[in-house]
């Protein structure tokens, strides 16, 4: 861990927020079972013929080491009674990765130029921008 105070303070904020959120879920779930709208938090009207069913319950293993895999939701039957859970270190190669996007550079104080162009146009803008 570090001793710095801003990273610290950020990670405490960090995990307040992620409790935020995972409380947000739960009152959501619990909301829709009460009102009968909802048998699981997702959408049981959605056609499951156009779900990808083959990753509906895999755990794919992005944590560092393999313990995640010993909890729940990593084997043994689902909640929803529909399926097995199946434990994946990692992606799986079944999804391809997409390719890299280019962002419009408008967007970002970069340029197209090659780096060492771009930094000599910097050098001279600050040159010139002296104060």
């Amino acid at each position: 861990m570090t001793d710095d105070p801003g990273v610290r303070d950020l990670l405490s904020f960090l995990l307040a927020r992620d409790t935020m959120h995972q409380n947000m879920w739960l009152a959501a779930a619990e909301e829709l079972k009460e009102t009968g709208a909802e048998k699981m938090p997702v959408p049981s009207n959605f056609p499951q013929g156009k779900e990808a069913t083959e990753f509906s319950y895999q755990y794919l293993n992005f944590s560092d080491g393999a313990r995640a895999g010993e909890g729940r939701w990593a084997k043994g039957p689902s909640p929803d009674g529909n399926g097995e859970f199946t434990y994946h270190e990692g992606p799986t190669s079944s999804v391809p990765m997409p390719p890299p996007t280019h962002p419009d550079s408008r967007f970002y104080g970069t340029t197209e130029l090659p780096d060492t162009m771009e930094k000599a146009a910097g050098l001279a803008q600050d040159t010139l921008n002296k104060e």
